[in-house]
């Protein structure tokens, strides 16, 4: 947490407390660097400000404003997802586990939502998360993030009890910024206690 609020990732969507915006953030953000999606949200939201007026976008134009991305199947999801918020939950993102109801959003996402969004203390683990707590806890495995059971229960034990928003993303960047897939352990704020970290300095020596 004190890492997050010194070096900490400064992202539009991280400022915003419309469930609607983090939403549409989150699943921008699928397979794509934020970098990327930084590009297109200021446009993508100038001319479907709410989950209504997604809905009823053409699905050409959403193709067009987010085409830079890729995936082309991401367009019709988030028209789809719109659409059935609006029908189904009166134009309301829906809050807890129903997130998951929604085509294309997984646990990663809704749980992103969920904390990011409405407050909810509940981990936020992919892949580069992952990477972080299988380091620092020594912990084997190769299943991917959304299928391991264990680590998120892990993941979900740490949250403190108040700043877990600031704890998350605190994880997020550190993954981005330090604990890459070849990582600069020495310059890591979590070096001190990292089983990786301690085990690779003991091996230099």
């Amino acid at each position: 947490m004190r890492f997050y609020k010194k070096e900490g990732r400064r992202f539009p969507w991280r400022n915003a407390n419309d469930p609607y915006v983090i939403l549409v953030s989150e699943l921008l953000l699928q397979k794509t660097t934020a970098a990327q999606v930084v590009k297109v949200l200021d446009e993508f939201l100038r001319r479907w400000p709410s989950v209504a007026d997604l809905a009823l976008a053409d699905l050409g134009d959403i193709e067009k404003t987010i085409g830079e991305l890729g995936l082309r199947k991401r367009a019709r999801f988030l028209k789809e997802i719109a659409a059935k918020i609006l029908t189904d939950y009166g134009g309301k993102v829906p809050r807890g586990e129903d997130l998951t109801g929604l085509k294309g959003v997984g646990i990663y996402t809704s749980n992103a939502v969920r904390c990011f969004a409405f407050g909810e203390r509940v981990p936020v683990v992919d892949a580069n998360v992952a990477r972080v707590l299988r380091r620092y806890f020594g912990i084997s495995g190769k299943k991917p993030a959304y299928a391991d059971r264990e680590l998120w229960e892990l993941a979900g034990v740490i949250l403190p009890a108040r700043g877990y928003k600031e704890f998350n993303y605190g994880l997020l960047d550190v993954s981005a910024k330090y604990c890459r897939p070849k990582p600069f352990c020495n310059r890591c704020p979590l070096e001190p206690h990292c089983s990786y970290a301690i085990k690779h300095s003991k091996e230099r020596w």
